[in-house]
């Protein structure tokens, strides 16, 4: 014998009867983070930035193992640009995530993982590079007019 099943209905309750401390939450966070970050530095993936030396040392690692993906001086390829937008001066992308990024791959990505092949310093070195000519293009960008799709990638 089967019984026959009948769709449940739950009480609505017309009311909140709490509220959401999640804009508590980001106004905290947006205050401590930035804070956080400040006092414990660039960390260790933007150790060398500003420094001519380890940039031209960054340059050349950075045609040797880079190159064939993400093009000359990181102005993309077949794999993301590494000078503008994200990874741009300002943008999103910090010293530390592109170090690690470097260092470990990205999961689901073409990029894969360097830690092996180059040293930590080595992988400084590359990040100083791409900071440097981030900051060169940054500034040539700046004297040109704008194409507001020439950051996007497909």
């Amino acid at each position: 014998m089967t019984q026959e099943r009948r769709p449940v209905s739950l009480p609505v309750s017309p009311r909140r009867t709490h509220r959401p401390a999640s804009g508590a939450l980001l106004l905290a966070l947006s205050v401590l983070v930035p804070a956080i970050a400040l006092a414990f530095g660039p960390g260790e993936g933007g150790g060398l930035v500003g420094q001519p030396e380890a940039e031209r040392a960054g340059e050349e690692l950075f045609g040797r193992n880079c190159q064939p993906c993400h093009n000359t001086r990181g102005h993309g390829g077949k794999c993301p640009q590494l000078v503008r937008g994200a990874w741009g001066p300002g943008g999103a992308n910090s010293d530390q995530f592109m170090f690690d990024t470097i260092t470990h791959g990205r999961p689901n990505t073409q990029m894969g993982a360097f830690g092996q092949a180059l040293k930590p310093e080595e992988i400084r070195q590359i990040v100083a590079f791409l900071r440097a000519e981030a900051r060169r293009v940054a500034a040539a960008d700046g004297m040109k007019k704008k194409d507001p799709e020439a950051d996007l990638w497909y």
